[in-house]
């Protein structure tokens, strides 16, 4: 049966790869010549795009925080009659499904500080990552809540789990798009009803935060192996003892512990850890994916993590998973509570795409993507986030898989790095305090693959240790998100 799968897997893949030649062919000659692209279209960049909070706040205006939580199943029920992709791994074949491990879900979460300039949503959805324009489709199903002002903000991560539906269109038959157009709408249409219930189910009552360095949880597959070695974990309580807590869990770990090759669905760590928690506290939870640039994985080596050493990776990242989730309830109890103040501010970005594959695969409509050309050169508009919760609370949302030396610190210095040059940038961190936390909630409100410090960018084959560029929008990522947020603090701090 499997050897039949298998030639089936070929045939199509090699019947795709000739009815699209012309196709390739085309977007080849529009990637060298640039003919082909159309200038920036300003109504559709700003259509959809939320700039947040109306006026920043320094002082609580009000006693107690409100908040909401919602899930929304994606697992498709019909994966034997329909093509869905498995997105993550880059593979010839494409990886069709064939089955389902466990489920795939869109978590929302609402949060608001009760001074009337408007709620927040944050969904993370099990996927590899979403594109902007899929953000956007999400916003306009709740235009009636961000109209009249109700949610002023509206943020959508993926978990980048790498054993869900292809969502971005990268690997499917290529060169068609691995996008399931039907799914698409479906996920839309449950992941802005997942926020619409969220907010309708809000509630009062009182956010706790705390932070602990867990090293021995986190392993860095790339100089300068910088990470944030943190777990954040927000708790919110409600006043109504009969209603459920809710856990928001940050740190950053790539979700790839279903064994490769790999044909069936999984939500992997976020999903098991999920479980744990619920079945510890009863609590609803959400994870949000943090900075992972660079191959920032979960170590599964740690004995006081995964006890039984001598198991697959599924089996160890389920054990991971409940000893994170002992983690999180340890810390639980240690958190300090939260002045109900929630500022946020977005702003639009250019980023310039000189990498030739990311060029191929937009010009080539595998991605729901705009990209327009401008003195000959190619750009694709993203957004970026500001967030304040509390005093000192201070979070960063990043259109993609960024690079931890970009926020925290540690960039390599000219000598070590690959084209011989220093960053031209401070850390983000830089601009706060040494009191502040400082987040990344990453592939928020895009997906535009990993974000690398300029200096250290190549596509020299010789270099050692840099897979991340053939996944990147190429050489300027690093200052054109520097930059934009250098600008946006200047404007809101």
């Amino acid at each position: 049966m499997k050897e039949i799968t298998d030639v089936k897997r070929w045939m199509s893949a090699i019947t795709a790869v000739l009815l699209g030649l012309p196709s390739l062919i085309m977007a080849l000659l529009q990637c060298i010549t640039f003919f082909g692209y159309e200038t920036k279209n300003e109504e559709a960049v700003a259509a959809n795009f939320l700039t947040g909070s109306p006026y920043f706040i320094e002082e609580a205006a009000a006693d107690t925080w409100s908040a909401g939580f919602a899930k929304e199943v994606l697992t498709p029920d019909d994966f034997e009659d329909e093509d869905y992709f498995l997105g993550g791994y880059l593979m010839f074949p494409a990886m069709r499904v064939t089955g389902v491990i466990d489920e795939i879900a869109v978590r929302a979460v609402v949060l608001d500080d009760n001074s009337g300039r408007g709620a927040v949503a944050f969904a993370w959805v099990d996927c590899v990552g979403l594109m902007n324009n899929d953000i956007k489709d999400i916003r306009a199903a709740l235009a009636d809540l961000t109209k009249d002002g109700s949610l002023c903000s509206i943020n959508v991560g993926a978990t980048h789990t790498h054993s869900a539906v292809d969502t971005q269109g990268l690997w499917g038959y290529i060169p068609n798009s691995g996008r399931n157009e039907k799914y698409m709408k479906q996920l839309v249409e449950k992941t802005a009803a997942a926020i619409r219930t969220a907010y309708e189910n809000k509630t009062d009552g009182t956010l706790y935060y705390t932070s602990e360095a867990h090293s021995e949880m986190f392993t860095d597959g790339r100089k300068p192996a910088v990470c944030d070695n943190n777990v954040h974990l927000f708790r919110f309580v409600p006043a109504d003892s009969t209603k459920k807590e809710i856990y928001i869990t940050n740190f950053g770990a790539h979700p790839v512990y279903v064994d490769y090759p790999n044909s069936k669905l999984s939500g992997d760590f976020p999903y098991y850890l999920e479980q744990a928690v619920i079945e510890k506290t009863g609590a609803d939870f959400i994870f949000i994916q943090g900075a992972i640039g660079g191959g920032i994985n979960a170590k599964m080596n740690t004995p006081s993590l995964v006890p039984d050493q001598t198991v697959d990776n599924f089996a160890k990242m389920q054990q991971f998973s409940v000893s994170v989730a002992d983690i999180l309830c340890d810390m639980a109890v240690k958190g300090k509570v939260v002045d109900p103040i929630l500022n946020i501010a977005h702003s639009q970005v250019e980023f310039e795409v000189n990498n030739f594959i990311f060029k191929l695969a937009e010009a080539a409509n595998l991605c729901n993507a705009d990209a327009y050309a401008r003195d000959f050169s190619v750009y694709l508009t993203s957004e970026i986030g500001y967030v304040e919760i509390g005093k000192n609370i201070k979070i960063l949302e990043v259109p993609g898989e960024v690079l931890p030396e970009l926020v925290y610190g540690g960039f390599l210095p000219a000598e070590e790095a690959a084209n011989g040059t220093d960053y031209p940038y401070a850390a983000l961190n830089t601009h706060f305090a040494d009191t502040d936390e400082v987040l990344v909630f990453g592939l928020c409100n895009d997906a535009l693959g990993y974000i690398i410090p300029d200096n250290d960018y190549t596509t020299n084959s010789d270099e050692g240790g840099h897979y991340e560029e053939d996944v990147s929008t190429g050489s300027k990522s690093g200052s054109a998100l520097s930059a934009a947020f250098e600008k946006l603090f200047s404007e809101v701090k």
